[in-house]
C-alpha cells in the first residue's frame, strides 16, 4: 500500500492505514500520516472504465464548487501531476481527508432538515449549469425502463433453480413495467427538466461537523445531468426509513411520514420545482425503491457483480427490503402527495 501512495503528493510520514468498509462500490482506505489524513480509494474498474473521465467529471466539478465558495472535496495530485494513478492493473485515487461524520441512518431531525436544505442549495449551484467537457460514466444510470430491460434479459439467462428462490419478486416487478416509465416519458416530453444531479445522495454521502451541520456532499462519481426528483428520491430512500437496506426482517421496515413532512418542507424551502415535478415527488419515491430493488435482484441473479457483498444471499435481502418500502409507498401516494402539497410555500 506504501507504494501506491508513494506516487502521490503526499509529503508526511505515513503512521497508518485502515480499510473503511462502508461503501459498496469503491475500496476504501484511511491514511493517517503525522500532520493530516487522507482517503486513498481504489477505484472499482468493473464499474468505472476510464478512470480518466471519472477523475476528469470530479475536477471540473469541484472547482466550480471552489468557486462558489463551496466545501467539497480536494483531489491529491500524484506526483507528476496526475488525479489518479495506475498500479498493478490497479486504478488508484487519494483526497484530502475531511474531519468529520457520516451517518448509515438518520437519528434526529436536524439531520434530516440539514441534508434537505444542503441538497437544495446543491441543485440551486447547478441551475442552468453546463460544460460539455463532462462525460457519462455509468450510462442509463437512473434510466428505471433501461434497468428493467436489464432485468428482462438477465431472467432470459439465469437457472430456473435461482429464478425460483424469488418468484415473488420477480412476480412483482414485472407487473410495475409501465410505471418504470412515468418518469422517463416526462422527461422526453420536456415536462421534467434536466439539469447536474449528484444521483447518489444517500445519507452516508453526507458529511456532518460536531453541531450536525453538513459540512459537505461526497462521492461525486456518479454527478451527471438527470432530473432533480431522482435526487430527492434517493435521499428520501435512505433517510425516512427506520432500518438500511441490508434489514433482513421486514417487520423492522417502515417508512417515516414525519420525516418526510420535515425533508420536504426544507427542500422546498430552498429550492423551487415546477408543478410537474412537484406532482411526481410521491411516485419518484415508489419507483426509486423499485428501482433499486430491480437493481439489487438483477445483481444477485446475475452473481454479486456489481454491489459488494458480505453473504451470497445479500443482495436478495436488500431487494426484498426495497421492494417492500416500495409496495408502501405505492398504498400511500395520496399521503406522500398530501404532504407535499402542504409543504409548498
Amino acid at each position: 500500500m506504501k507504494d501506491i501512495l508513494n506516487k502521490f503528493n503526499i509529503p508526511d510520514t505515513i503512521i497508518s492505514i485502515n480499510e473503511n468498509k462502508i461503501g459498496l462500490i469503491n475500496t476504501t482506505y484511511i491514511v493517517s500520516t503525522i500532520n493530516q489524513k487522507y482517503i486513498l480509494q481504489k477505484i472499482n474498474k468493473e464499474i468505472f472504465h476510464s478512470p480518466n473521465d471519472l477523475m476528469n467529471n470530479i475536477y471540473i466539478i469541484t472547482n466550480y464548487l471552489k468557486d462558489k465558495n463551496c466545501n467539497t472535496l480536494e483531489i491529491i495530485k500524484s506526483k507528476n501531476e496526475k488525479l489518479y494513478v495506475i498500479y498493478k492493473d490497479q486504478y488508484w485515487r487519494v483526497f484530502k481527508y475531511i474531519e468529520g461524520k457520516t451517518f448509515l441512518k438518520v437519528e434526529n431531525f436536524k439531520i434530516l432538515k440539514e441534508s434537505a436544505l444542503v441538497l437544495a442549495k446543491f441543485h440551486q449551484h447547478f441551475y442552468n449549469y453546463s460544460n460539455n467537457n463532462l462525460v457519462v460514466l455509468i450510462p442509463n444510470f437512473h434510466n428505471t425502463p433501461f434497468i428493467f430491460k436489464q432485468f428482462h434479459n438477465t431472467l432470459k439467462h439465469t437457472p430456473k433453480s435461482k429464478l425460483d428462490q424469488c418468484v415473488k419478486q420477480i412476480r412483482y416487478i414485472l407487473s410495475k413495467e409501465k410505471d418504470c416509465n412515468i418518469i422517463y416519458k416526462l422527461i422526453e416530453n420536456k415536462q421534467i427538466p434536466l439539469q447536474l444531479c449528484h444521483n447518489d445522495p444517500k445519507i452516508s454521502n453526507f458529511l456532518f461537523d460536531k453541531e450536525m451541520n453538513v459540512i459537505c456532499l461526497l462521492d461525486l462519481d456518479t454527478i451527471f445531468y438527470g432530473t432533480i426528483l431522482t435526487d430527492i428520491a434517493d435521499a428520501i430512500r435512505t433517510m425516512c426509513v427506520s432500518s438500511s437496506e441490508n434489514e433482513s426482517d421486514l417487520d423492522n421496515l417502515s417508512f417515516n411520514y414525519n420525516f418526510f413532512k420535515s425533508f420536504i418542507e426544507s427542500y422546498l424551502s430552498e429550492n423551487n420545482l415546477n408543478d410537474c415535478e412537484i406532482k411526481h415527488i410521491a411516485k419518484s419515491i415508489e419507483l426509486i425503491f423499485l428501482e433499486q430493488g430491480i437493481r439489487f435482484l438483477n445483481d444477485y441473479l446475475n452473481g454479486n457483480i456489481y454491489f459488494k457483498v458480505d453473504y451470497l444471499t445479500q443482495n436478495l435481502i436488500r431487494s426484498n427490503n426495497q421492494l417492500y418500502l416500495s409496495k408502501e409507498i405505492a398504498s400511500n401516494l395520496e399521503k406522500l402527495n398530501n404532504i407535499v402539497q402542504q409543504s409548498i410555500k
